[in-house]
């Protein structure tokens, strides 16, 4: 019975040593899907809170976020950064790159400032507010991105920032009230010329039309018209004046934000799990399934 359980436990180390290699392979070279079942695979005959078992749920994370397996990444990723302090900084700026490419910046600078809290090294520190203030760039907060860029110690950016041209603003408040005094006249400051001048159109025509009704006597077309032409165009061109000035709105900070981002590289998410593990990620490489069944046809 000994020696059963002695060779059992023979098997189980080798057949961890040899996975762990060959998951490390496939992740190196972009077979996502397969070095993840190899590290899981790993990870169930290894100590689950041993150090060992981080570097593995790191791997682990990944192999799922190359796999755009998002939810179950950042899963794998904050537990290996529960099992090891040494793991925290890459896993968790790894998840940030993950959610980036998504496009959830908002995450992104969750999972740095979560892991700006615990960190005591100034120069680390340093780095991490400059990865937020690239985040914040990117939602269009210019502001609150210039102040990570000054607690970063980054001046020169910070006063790039600040000094860039703001861009053309326009008040929704004026869109309203213009609109509210002559109809279609918010549009035509929004930008919306022609949508302008047709809702100006409509309306003075369905206030002289109703005039004309009431003159006749009749009484019926003359509410029939205020009600479904002139009110209905009246409260509409309130509200598209205000839609119109917030898209303008949201344009010009585009426009703002692509400008000021042209200027800054986006952090290398990907550095540290990069030099940890002693090769660069790669994109989603097709299954060994896929390439099996082309070389067949």
């Amino acid at each position: 019975m000994t020696l059963v359980l002695i060779l059992f436990c023979q098997s189980a180390i080798c057949n961890l040593q040899s996975e762990v290699p060959l998951g490390d392979s496939l992740l190196k070279h972009g077979f996502n899907a397969e070095a993840s079942r190899e590290f899981r695979r790993a990870l169930y005959q290894s100590d689950s809170s041993s150090p060992a078992a981080g570097l593995l749920r790191l791997k682990l994370g990944l192999s799922l976020g190359e796999g755009n397996d998002l939810p179950a990444a950042s899963e794998e990723l904050r537990a290996a950064a529960r099992l090891g302090a040494e793991l925290s900084g890459p896993a968790q700026t790894a998840l940030a790159g993950f959610y980036v490419r998504s496009h959830r910046y908002d995450m992104a600078e969750l999972e740095l400032s979560d892991l700006l809290v615990f960190t005591a090294d100034s120069t680390r520190r340093a780095t991490l507010q400059s990865a937020i203030g690239w985040l914040r760039l990117q939602e269009g907060d210019i502001t609150s991105a210039a102040a990570s860029y000054s607690q970063a110690g980054a001046t020169e950016i910070d006063s790039a920032i600040r000094a860039t041209k703001t861009g053309p603003r326009r008040s929704p408040t004026a869109a309203a009230l213009f609109s509210s005094v002559v109809p279609g006249s918010g549009e035509v400051y929004a930008g919306h010329t022609t949508t302008g001048l047709f809702g100006f159109a409509v309306t003075a025509g369905s206030v002289g039309g109703a005039i004309w009704a009431a003159k006749s006597d009749d009484w019926v077309s003359a509410s029939i018209i205020v009600t479904m032409l002139f009110l209905r165009f009246y409260n509409g061109s309130r509200s598209n004046a205000v839609a119109f000035v917030e898209e303008f709105n949201a344009a010009s900070q585009r426009r703002r934000v692509t400008e000021l981002s042209s200027r800054l590289a986006e952090p290398d998410w990907f550095r540290e799990t990069d030099s940890l593990l002693g090769y660069r990620l790669k994109p989603d490489t097709a299954s060994i399934e896929n390439l099996e069944e082309k070389k067949g046809k």
